[in-house]
């Protein structure tokens, strides 16, 4: 399986802005430069296994959602995600029909909005590709739709 150790190409800031889409309920990274980098396919971008459930979470009912996302707190997060421990449920991504991988990191979100929250979610190699790494920590805010 690959890995995507290749950083995704950022404008001069460790801050960057991820939209993710829902379609037909199954929740997508939209990351086109991904997929035309031959780097996977669309069911590599799907976020399953606690992740579905957050976007769900912060999208309030709304089919889209874009976040502004960092390995360092920056002003106005929102929430925060920290790595406690790698690994992948392999039957669940053959019912769902995730891509193949071979590993993953579950997440803990203990608060959003200063709020306690006890959630659990998984994150798959993409992560890889956005980040370069697994980050300890993800640090996230919603960047406002008009």
């Amino acid at each position: 399986m690959p890995t995507y150790t290749t950083k995704r190409p950022v404008a001069n800031s460790d801050i960057q802005i991820l939209a993710f889409v829902k379609e037909a309920s199954i929740w997508y990274a939209d990351l086109p430069e991904f997929l035309e980098a031959g780097l996977g396919t669309r069911t590599n971008l799907m976020m399953v296994d606690g992740a579905d459930t957050f976007l769900d979470l912060l999208a309030k009912g709304k089919a889209n959602i874009t976040l502004r996302i960092a390995k360092e707190p920056f002003q106005g997060w929102q929430t925060k995600m920290h790595k406690i421990r790698k690994g992948v449920n392999q039957s669940l991504l053959q019912i769902i029909g995730h891509a193949p991988v071979d590993y993953g990191a579950y997440y803990k979100v203990a608060q959003l909005n200063g709020q306690p929250l006890d959630h659990q979610l998984w994150l798959c190699p993409v992560t890889e590709y956005v980040f370069g790494s697994y980050p300890e920590d993800i640090y996230a805010s919603i960047v406002p739709q008009f």
